[in-house]
Formats: structure tokens, C-alpha cells, sequence
């Protein structure tokens, strides 16, 4: 493992002069265990050219080991040459080379990079012989991964196999975009996750606009989005087009939002595919409309448009909503 600090006033990096060897073992303990976060998303990417630099510098270290350090000090520089000059964030970045990982029924070595840019606060209690006492301390929250990633030694010709993950919520993506040159796996994790989101930003950016649409058709169209997601195992395009959307209009303009999609992002969006039932699952959360009502009121709806009903109050001159429910929580 190497460290360097990027980003001070100066825009120079400390490195370590020694790959780090572990004695306490409750420390590799630990270490692995926060490093494993990068493993918690369900994605598989690959590098889309071999001949990149971290693509590049994972291949001369899984070839002979005695390069860890200096192919390690090289992604460090590379990391920090894409870096915005105004970035003036003090982060660490760590080259760990695992070993014995099992991948499907192979057993393999993988290498991780990671990049951890916030801080927190603690305090460590001091103990002597009369008293205790505390001392404020900062570190690296072992509960959340900036930025991570670990490629594993298969497919070498197809651009590895390798797991990303970047905290970020900004548009600043260059972790995975640029710095590791990778492109996500399109299995049926990402298809079904895709189609959603596409479902999503239909309504969003489509119906939303569209005066002729009323919001409980909106919401039908999420929900019963979902439910087709949630009752079938696999997913069928035309099917899909005639159970949920029915409307040929609509159903051309989905076509085009689905191709603009599609060229924006690069993804081939297959008309057919297997439903992952972990992805449905996650996408359920964001799959919920919302009825915004001049300045005043927002509603969230996440089901069950059919508990809704529109009005107009005629003495008032204004429009409601009579929402229905079972249990106030």
C-alpha cells in the first residue's frame, strides 16, 4: 500500500517511500473491511481501452509485483493531473494489492485504488494514572468510501473486471469516466436499472411538460411501470409498449426519448432482457411522482394513484386534490 496527499496550496504530494507491510493484524482488519465498500455496488465495469493508464499500470503489476511501487506513484500522478487546478482538497490515496479474492469459482488476485477526501472529527480518550481526559483528533470515516474501485485479474483481453464506486453527487464524474477510463457491464442489473431510469426521465422531462397530461396519468405510468417490473421475469419492449403506455402517440414519443437516451449514454437499451429483481428493488425509490401545487404544496405519491382524486371548488375559483388513506402514521 503507498499513500499520497494531494491537493495543498503548493499542488504538491507526499508519497510514502515504502509499500506499507501489516503487522497488527486488527488493522488489516479493519482496512479491509473499508476498502470491501467499493464492492457494495452492484455494477461490473471494464476499462474500455487496455491501453490507458490505469489499465496500463494494473497490467504491469498483475505481470511481476516487484513494479507495485512505481506503477503506484504513476496513477498517483495520473490522478492528480486530471484534478481541477482549483481543487484545493488535502486527500489520500492508497495502491493495495489483494490477494486470494474468489471471482464466480476462480480464485484471483485483484489490485484496489481508492481515494479518500473527507474528514472527520473525533476524540480520543487519554488515560493515565489519576485522571481521563480528551483529545480532538481528525481522520478518515471507516463507515463511508469516497472513491474506490478493484480490478480483478480475469479477462485480461476484455479489459478486466472491475468493481467502481464514487460517493460523489456532483456532475464532477472523472473518477470513472476519466481516471479510470471505464465503461459499466450491460447485464440484466444494468438494463432493468436503465429502462427505469428512462421510464423516470420520461416522465420528468416529457409528460411533466405536457399540459394535455394529467398528473394521475403520470403517476399511473410510474407505478404501473414498476408493477410490470416487479411481475415479470423478463422484459419485453413491445409488450411493455402495449400493456403500460397503450397510447400510439405516447408510445412514439418514448421511442425517441428511449434513442436520445441511448446516444447520450452510450448503452445499447435492448428491447429484451432478463429483470434483475435487486435493481427493481433500488429503483423503487426513486420511482415516485410528484404533484407540485403553486408554491404551497408538494405531494409525493409512490402508489395507488387511484387514492387520488382531482376536483374543482367552483366558490373557491381553485383546484384540489381529495387524497384517501387507511392509517395516518
Amino acid at each position: 500500500m503507498k499513500a499520497a496527499q494531494e491537493g495543498d496550496p503548493m499542488r504538491e504530494n507526499f508519497y510514502s517511500k515504502h509499500e506499507i507491510q501489516f503487522i497488527d493484524e486488527q488493522t488489516q482488519i479493519i482496512l479491509n473491511s473499508y476498502f470491501s465498500l467499493a464492492l457494495k455496488s452492484p455494477d461490473l465495469y471494464r476499462f474500455k481501452d487496455n491501453r490507458s493508464v490505469v489499465a496500463n499500470e494494473v497490467s504491469q503489476i498483475f505481470k511481476d509485483k516487484s513494479k507495485f511501487y512505481d506503477s503506484s506513484v504513476r496513477l498517483a500522478d495520473a490522478l492528480y493531473n486530471i484534478l481541477d487546478e482549483n481543487d484545493e482538497t488535502r486527500s489520500e490515496f492508497y495502491v493495495v494489492y489483494f490477494s486470494n479474492c474468489q471471482v464466480d469459482d476462480q480464485t484471483v488476485d485483484a489490485i484496489g485504488i481508492f481515494k479518500s477526501e473527507h474528514k472527520e472529527t473525533f476524540l480520543k480518550i487519554l488515560q493515565n494514572e489519576n485522571e481521563v481526559n480528551f483529545q480532538a483528533d481528525c481522520g478518515i470515516s471507516l463507515k463511508k468510501l469516497d472513491k474506490g474501485c478493484i480490478i480483478f485479474n480475469v479477462d485480461e483481453e476484455y479489459g478486466y473486471l472491475l468493481k467502481a464506486h464514487d460517493a460523489s453527487k456532483s456532475d464532477n464524474v472523472y473518477w470513472i469516466d476519466t481516471f479510470l477510463d471505464a465503461k459499466v457491464i450491460e447485464n440484466e442489473y444494468f438494463n432493468t436499472e436503465s429502462f427505469l431510469k428512462i421510464c423516470k426521465e420520461f416522465n420528468d422531462n416529457v409528460l411533466m411538460q405536457d399540459e394535455n397530461v394529467r398528473n394521475e396519468d403520470r403517476i399511473r405510468f410510474l407505478q404501473n411501470s414498476l408493477n410490470y417490473f416487479q411481475t415479470n421475469p423478463t422484459f419485453d419492449e413491445n409488450q411493455f409498449n402495449k400493456e403500460i403506455i397503450g397510447n400510439e402517440q405516447v408510445i412514439e414519443k418514448f421511442d425517441n426519448f428511449k434513442q436520445r437516451y441511448r446516444n447520450q449514454f452510450d448503452v445499447e437499451a435492448p428491447s429484451s432482457f432478463d429483470i434483475d429483481e435487486v435493481a427493481v428493488k433500488k429503483s423503487k425509490k426513486y420511482l415516485r411522482s410528484v404533484i407540485k401545487l403553486d408554491k404551497n404544496f408538494h405531494i409525493y405519491v409512490h402508489s395507488r394513484p387511484e387514492f387520488l382524486e382531482r376536483g374543482y371548488d367552483e366558490n373557491k375559483g381553485k383546484s384540489f386534490y381529495k387524497v384517501f388513506f387507511e392509517v395516518e402514521s
